[in-house]
């Protein structure tokens, strides 16, 4: 006797089987909401780096001294850009 279809066991059974593998990928870390709002909070900070818009960062200056080949010595005036939260911390200097 040849089978041609599946029986209402196999087709529940698959149902269930997709279903699980479904759920696993959404409630899997990789699709968690909170990476996505640190990926989108980071992804606007590049965004305001490339423009040079640098508000909503705190803002300060730092001098560095650089001394090269143990002889010459150089003062530098930079300035230094902070993002902090609780999940991102980002400095950025810039002459």
């Amino acid at each position: 006797m040849e089978k041609n279809s599946f029986t209402l066991f196999e087709t529940l059974l698959s149902i269930t089987l997709l279903i699980l593998i479904v759920s696993g990928f959404l409630n899997s870390s990789y699709y968690d909401q909170t990476n996505h709002q640190n990926f989108m909070l980071l992804n606007s900070i590049e965004n305001k780096f490339d423009i040079k818009d640098y508000s909503g960062l705190q803002k300060s200056s730092k001098n560095l001294k650089i001394t090269i080949n143990d002889t010459e010595v150089e003062f530098l005036t930079v300035k230094k850009y902070v993002f902090e939260n609780e999940d991102i911390k980002i400095l950025k200097y810039e002459k």
